[in-house]
């Protein structure tokens, strides 16, 4: 996931920032790492979650915000789940906590909180806790709009 994230990124000519650290798997060490290095930005949050079809999408919001029930199911047409961490696991190819926002297989939709870009920078995980990567939110919507995963907006 990680070489994938960072082709995606070259190929669509967007400038990144790149840290290594120690694992990061919560909230609370992103925190303490982002304090440590000193870089800035909105922490997002990705979700793997899927309807009651067996279709899969990747929520991306930022941190603290909660996925809403009833916004996500006028989104999506129908309730959701999160998955299990063997799903996300086998699906994705990311260690739960690490979930990126982009890089998934073409059957994995992305479901983007439109509050995303209202930041300068976004924090993600490429899939592995040792590493962080910024972007900024015009990069962001550039990636967005030149993968193949069908993108749904989601606006609470």
């Amino acid at each position: 996931m990680y070489n994938n994230i960072k082709n995606i990124l070259k190929e669509n000519h967007i400038t990144f920032e790149e840290y290594d650290h120690e694992p990061i798997l919560s909230f609370e060490k992103a925190k303490e790492i982002r304090e440590k290095l000193q870089y800035t930005g909105v922490e997002s949050k990705s979700l793997f979650i899927k309807d009651r079809s067996g279709n899969y999408y990747i929520f991306v919001t930022t941190e603290g915000k909660k996925l809403d029930p009833k916004t996500i199911k006028n989104v999506l047409g129908g309730k959701v789940s999160i998955c299990s961490k063997e799903e996300l696991t086998q699906k994705t190819q990311c260690l739960p906590g690490c979930v990126s926002p982009f890089g998934y297989e073409k059957n994995i939709s992305l479901v983007i909180d439109q509050d995303i870009f209202n930041h300068d920078k976004i924090i993600f995980s490429p899939g592995i806790p040792e590493k962080t990567f910024i972007i900024t939110a015009s990069g962001f919507k550039k990636v967005i709009n030149n993968i193949n995963n069908t993108t749904y907006k989601y606006i609470y």
